[in-house]
């Protein structure tokens, strides 16, 4: 099958004009979430946990403590001993691909909660979203897909992140 990259990226550009022309004014005259807005204002987007999975809930139960060390701020994880359990575990989860490349398939990305929205914007608080590594390239879709690898529970990560799926793959329903 032959590929067509530019096309792709072409369509997604185009897409966010097409989905707001069917929009009416009243659907797009909407109020932006209030600053205070917590992750349980948007928990009706995270996808239902398949039996056998790990829920967003339990991943999302790390706490984040703000560390202050030379004037720099770290989040540092307190993780529940159930977290620290999978760890090395090869385990399944629910989730929405977060791309950090263009791409139409691809091998590293964020797995979230909750579906991207904005491309500067991270969807959802560390605990909610890994770090995947995949065993081969996955293709970027809109949908939710569930995922299964070697989850790392990452205590000291310089980024901030608070999980990593090794060796992913695409699970299908």
């Amino acid at each position: 099958m032959r590929s067509y990259p530019l096309l792709s990226v072409l369509l997604l550009a185009l897409l966010p004009g097409v989905l707001m022309a069917q929009l009416t004014d009243d659907e797009l005259d909407t109020e932006p979430p209030p600053e205070d807005a917590t992750f349980d204002d948007f928990a009706h987007l995270v996808p239902p946990t398949p039996e056998g999975a790990v829920s967003w809930d339990l991943l999302g139960s790390a706490e984040e403590i703000v560390e202050v060390k030379d004037g720099r701020s770290y989040l540092i994880p307190g993780f529940p001993d159930e977290v620290l359990a999978l760890n090395g575990e090869t385990v399944r989860i629910k989730g929405f691909i977060y791309p950090m490349q263009n791409q139409e398939r691809m091998a590293e990305f964020l797995f979230t909660a909750l579906p991207p929205s904005c491309p500067y914007c991270l969807p959802a608080g560390a605990g909610y979203i890994i770090e995947t590594q995949a065993k081969d390239p996955i293709r970027f879709t809109w949908d939710a897909v569930l995922l299964e690898g070697e989850l790392e529970v990452l205590e000291d990560n310089p980024y901030g992140l608070f999980y990593r799926l090794k060796d992913a793959r695409r699970i299908r329903e």
